[in-house]
């Protein structure tokens, strides 16, 4: 990389930490929809996961008390069954056709979500196993299972805390599993892995700041802060799919 490239990554990397810390999410949707305006997916995406892990360590101690278990273990099941499903509907169907769809779903609900709307349905085993089941769907076909999940928890009025916690424990899981597969395929080179550390204290750094924001913040202000985010992402999302086909 040019040394325009390092210094754009480190101001990427730690403004995405200040989202992570203080929501749980997003940075991964944050700093793939930037960095590949000027990297390629490969030089980013393996990156991305190496620091949510180490993102999720350094929340650990200020979340675990947080943790929606039940709802997690049913999201995780439902997650592992689906991906592989998702990743076969990658291979038969246009990438660019499943993110458009994805993202408009999820643009959708947010729309929902900004006018005031809350689901208030059921809220069990069932519903978060189904909505495991479209996470991994939509992880295994366009790598944004994380966006229905942290939609439904805004969705279900979940208490801003537990919502944050049990987010940041669901990508740590479903990060865990993505660098086997990717170590498994070769993309952790000693190149990738000296980029990684590099970014490791400016997003670390961002984490920090995000979780006192997190603090000084109350339940109402996040949650708006929670519907902006994914606003945005499911956005960029949905014109960076449809430009694939308007160019």
């Amino acid at each position: 990389m040019e040394t325009t490239q390092w210094v754009a990554l480190i101001v990427i990397v730690a403004f995405a930490g200040v989202i992570r810390g203080c929501i749980g999410f997003g940075f991964s949707g944050l700093v793939v929809a930037a960095g590949t305006l000027f990297l390629a997916p490969s030089q980013i995406v393996p990156m991305v996961a190496l620091l949510e892990i180490a993102a999720s360590l350094q929340m650990a101690k200020g979340i675990w008390a947080h943790i929606a278990w039940r709802p997690l273990s049913f999201l995780l099941l439902g997650t592992a069954v689906a991906t592989p499903i998702g990743i076969t509907a990658l291979v038969l169907l246009p990438a660019e056709l499943l993110r458009v769809a994805i993202s408009g779903l999820i643009l959708c609900l947010s729309l929902l979500l900004l006018s005031g709307w809350r689901y208030k349905g059921a809220t069990g085993a069932f519903a978060y196993g189904t909505l495991g089941l479209f996470s991994g769907l939509c992880n295994g076909a366009a790598a944004v299972g994380g966006l229905p999940v942290a939609a439904f928890l805004a969705a279900a009025n979940l208490p801003i805390a537990m919502m944050r916690a049990t987010l940041v424990a669901f990508f740590f899981a479903t990060d865990i599993i993505f660098i086997g597969v990717a170590t498994h395929r070769g993309l952790y080179s000693s190149a990738m892995l000296f980029q990684s550390m590099i970014m490791l204290l400016p997003m670390l750094a961002g984490v920090i700041i995000g979780a006192r924001l997190f603090k000084a913040c109350d339940e109402t202000q996040l949650k708006w802060g929670v519907i902006i985010l994914l606003l945005t992402l499911s956005s960029v999302g949905l014109v960076k799919a449809l430009s694939h086909y308007l160019v």
